[in-house]
């Protein structure tokens, strides 16, 4: 009986021990956030270059500055591209302007800006409902939300019984002839193939799908448009695109071909940033379940796993592979891309 009762006594003390460890930490971490948004205040800002649609970016950020009266978000929105070539030669003339950059591993510039310096680490406590393969495990950057690249067919257009399943179906003789719509600037897609078959295979198919005779446009939106519209009766475009066409009466379907390349919208802290208490609360707040949820909402894939992208079947049931998770100079990746294609650089 005494040994029953001292076991309790146990249980009831670890019980109570846990307790209060949780309830430290919690506590603790409330005091560091509101540290945070008090230092942030005193900043007075927060620069934030993206690529985001500028109304989503837009509405993340009002979102953020109601939550954070005192600290005004100062956008520059761009594609990739640009950001890319703004940051870098911001970061050349030694003038750090920006806080937070989105979007740039899109043009595989993670890599080189780590090198450079231009990007820092930051551990944010959301990041832990970030799946591992969305995110760097040093803390340089993390997915806010993916793209996946999907085989989009106009459903007027193609019988059930001919929607192709596998990337070789698209080489099928009844597919050529620009019934093919690809975009002038498909890099992480034909990298990320690439580096799942291997180089050799990989440019041998990619040879033959190009005398299918694809027709090009930029654009994923596009695309899809064009696609609907029966200009084409298939494109590769974003499965969260077509899925927001198709709620809306287009008549589309779409498929994922195994495997599935999706590319990340990733976002980093800069090294050297000017409001780094700013940056902080910004970065912090992109990884919260609000922001995913309006992320959700204007279609794109969140990153956060307790918020699955509608319908769920966007980023699951299928095997995935990131665009760039073996990648070399994006300079030989869009090289090789032109030259397979035959488009003009």
């Amino acid at each position: 009986m005494k040994k029953v009762q001292r076991q309790n006594w146990v249980m009831r003390a670890a019980f109570i021990l846990s307790c209060i460890f949780l309830f430290g930490t919690s506590l603790a971490a409330a005091q560091d956030a509101k540290s945070l948004a008090i230092k942030a205040r005193d900043e007075g800002k927060v620069v934030f270059y993206t690529t985001m649609a500028l109304p989503d970016a837009q509405t993340l950020t009002a979102l953020f500055e109601k939550q954070q009266p005192g600290v005004k978000v100062e956008m520059f929105r761009s594609g990739s591209g640009g950001i890319t070539n703004r940051v870098q030669t911001e970061y050349n003339a030694k003038g750090y302007l920006v806080d937070v950059i989105q979007g740039v591993a899109n043009r595989a510039m993670i890599p080189t800006f780590k090198e450079r310096g231009i990007i820092d680490k930051h551990i944010s406590p959301q990041l832990k409902f970030v799946p591992d393969d969305l995110k760097d495990k040093e803390g340089y950057w993390a997915s806010m939300y993916q793209n996946t690249y999907v085989l989009v067919y106009n459903k007027r257009l193609v019988a059930e019984k001919d929607v192709p399943r596998t990337y070789d179906d698209l080489l099928k003789p009844m597919w050529k002839g620009k019934k093919i719509i690809n975009d002038v600037e498909n890099f992480p897609w034909f990298n990320g193939l690439l580096s799942d078959w291997g180089k050799e295979k990989g440019l041998a198919y990619f040879r033959r799908l190009a005398r299918q005779g694809n027709l090009f446009y930029r654009g994923s939106r596009l695309r899809i448009q064009l696609v609907s519209a029966g200009e084409a009766p298939l494109a590769i475009a974003y499965g969260s695109h077509a899925t927001d066409y198709m709620n809306r009466g287009a008549p589309l379907g779409w498929v994922a071909l195994e495997p599935v390349v999706f590319n990340v919208n990733s976002i980093s802290l800069a090294k050297r940033a000017p409001h780094p208490n700013a940056a902080k609360l910004l970065f912090d707040f992109l990884f919260s379940k609000e922001a995913h949820l309006q992320l959700r909402a204007i279609s794109h894939i969140p990153a956060r796993s307790d918020v699955e992208p509608i319908p769920p079947e966007l980023f699951k049931g299928f095997s995935r592979i990131f665009a760039y998770k073996d990648a070399g100079e994006i300079s030989e990746i869009v090289r090789l891309f032109n030259d397979t294609f035959g488009l003009a650089r």
